[in-house]
């Protein structure tokens, strides 16, 4: 029987995380068992500091992946043992933004990813709430792995996720998403409930006035 991967699981943050992503990470490593699993949580303020503090923790448990979560994501118990069946370099999940119009983010290499497509499809682009990296990918880039870049041609900022992916396909690795297991991902968001949407209502009306005779 071949030696179980060692896989360290990185989630980054600020002070505190969501309640319903710990319950599914609590999860998450109960089923993971036999697998050896280190849990690492990097802190910082600007995420592209926090995943490259995650990598090197990653590197000093002597882990073969690592798996990066967002501490705003919900996700099956199945996560880790799916992805690594794919025995790929860099894999992971396609999920909605967190606001309205909830499109998807990810990119595959000729458009946007289907939502109702299955498989496992090559991308361009993934985002990294939620994907599996295979630990020697970061033998062969350059520090910093993450960082924001820009996109010249609309003249914004590209995020360090993305800006991770072109570094790793520029580098000669192919990156892939679980369109099944994408089904099963939540983004955690936040909107702010009134009475009046409860009621069906654009506004809460005035009580009706008593009249005499």
């Amino acid at each position: 029987m071949s030696e179980l991967p060692k896989v360290a699981i990185c989630y980054p943050s600020s002070d505190m995380v969501h309640a319903d992503f710990t319950l599914a990470l609590a999860g998450l490593c109960l089923a993971a068992h036999p697998l050896p699993v280190t849990v690492i949580n990097a802190k910082s303020s600007i995420v592209a500091e926090a995943r490259n503090n995650g990598v090197e923790e990653a590197r000093g448990s002597g882990a073969e992946y690592l798996l990066f979560l967002d501490s705003d994501m919900v996700f099956p118990l199945t996560l880790l043992h799916r992805l690594l069946l794919h025995h790929k370099d860099i894999v992971g999940a396609v999920y909605t933004r967190r606001q309205a119009p909830y499109s998807l983010l990810g990119k595959t290499l000729d458009s946007q990813p289907d939502p109702e497509a299955t498989g496992c499809v090559e991308m361009a682009r993934l985002p990294t709430g939620c994907m599996l990296i295979r630990m020697a990918v970061f033998d062969a880039l350059p520090k910093p792995y993450f960082f924001f870049g820009i996109n010249h041609e609309q003249g914004t900022l590209l995020g360090e996720d993305y800006a991770f992916c072109d570094a790793a396909r520029a580098a000669g690795f192919r990156i892939w998403a679980d369109l099944n297991l994408s089904q099963e991902i939540g983004h955690i968001g936040q909107r702010v409930c009134r009475i009046a949407e409860t009621l069906g209502r654009h506004s809460v009306s005035e009580p009706a006035r008593k009249t005499t005779p």
